[in-house]
């Protein structure tokens, strides 16, 4: 959450630069975009130890708005039924074991890259350990996919290890599914003050050369709003805004096809703010 000290000042520095400029590129440094969700998915049988293994667990992703990411997953790995036997059960584990143990995988500051079809791929070194130690693993680098549809427009993920991770994970896709927000509403960040920021559309898929964000749905049980459509780093940047500082902007997609990302910060009467969660627009001419 921002002060109201800072917001204040910058709506300033972007009504003037809107007085002086036609068409200003409207850049700031808004929070970082977040994903999260779950791995379902099985390893080949021919990986070391012979599987198939059974790989279950959460995942996050943060887009840092400099062109990087970081990624996390903490996944439990244990053999699937029909793969049980004396050959590949260890002494510990006894007749009816599984081998299960866990894995801790995380990527710091991997680079981000739109993909032409929709989504984005962060790729970078990844770091793996096993039951809280580092894995018996040589270097490893790491693919992490988030894609979707009209629907949903993030709804799938994949992760694609190269380099050492490929003994144990396999070199495959590995799948899991991206978790829809809950929110009380379509774009709706709620503060205790019972500020709302509501913002239509809260994801779109456009071949329109630019679109209209709708804020004049936020309330406040105070009164007026001031309202601030602010870029957020992360995506294809930088967009057009025209008229950030009223209650709907037009985002031009000034950069070609991609993913632009954008957000709605409104302040009532007493100075309380919300912030809306991310809109993602994604520009497919």
């Amino acid at each position: 959450m921002k002060s109201k000290s800072h917001l204040y000042g910058v709506r300033n520095i972007a009504v003037l630069m809107l007085a002086g400029v036609s068409g200003v590129l409207a850049q700031t440094t808004a929070a970082p975009t977040q994903f999260s969700g779950v791995i379902e998915d099985y390893t080949p049988a021919t990986n070391t130890p012979a599987g198939p293994w059974e790989m279950r667990g959460p995942w996050t992703l943060t887009l840092n708005g400099d062109g990087k990411a970081d990624f996390s997953a903490e996944l439990t790995m244990e053999l699937s039924d029909y793969t049980r036997n004396p050959s590949n059960i260890d002494t510990t584990s006894g007749a009816n074991g599984r081998m299960q143990h866990t894995h801790h995988i995380t990527l710091q500051g991997g680079a981000v890259t739109q993909i032409s079809t929709g989504g984005f791929e962060v790729n970078g070194p990844v770091n793996i350990t096993k039951d809280g130690n580092p894995a018996p693993l040589t270097a490893s680098t790491l693919t992490v996919s988030i894609v979707g549809g009209k629907s949903v427009q993030f709804s799938n993920m994949t992760l694609q290890f190269q380099g050492g991770g490929t003994v144990h994970f396999g070199s495959q896709l590995i799948h899991g599914v991206v978790s829809i927000p809950v929110a009380s509403g379509p774009g709706v960040a709620v503060t205790p003050s019972g500020t709302n920021a509501i913002v239509t559309p809260s994801s779109l898929t456009t071949s329109d050369a630019s679109v209209v964000l709708d804020g004049s749905g936020s309330t406040s049980a105070s009164g007026s709003l001031k309202y601030l459509f602010e870029v957020v780093p992360g995506g294809k940047q930088p967009a057009l805004l025209q008229t950030p500082t009223s209650p709907k902007a037009t985002v031009d997609f000034v950069n070609g096809p991609g993913l632009y990302l954008v957000q709605l910060v409104v302040t009532d009467g007493t100075g309380a703010t919300a912030t809306s969660p991310v809109i993602m627009l994604t520009y497919q001419p």
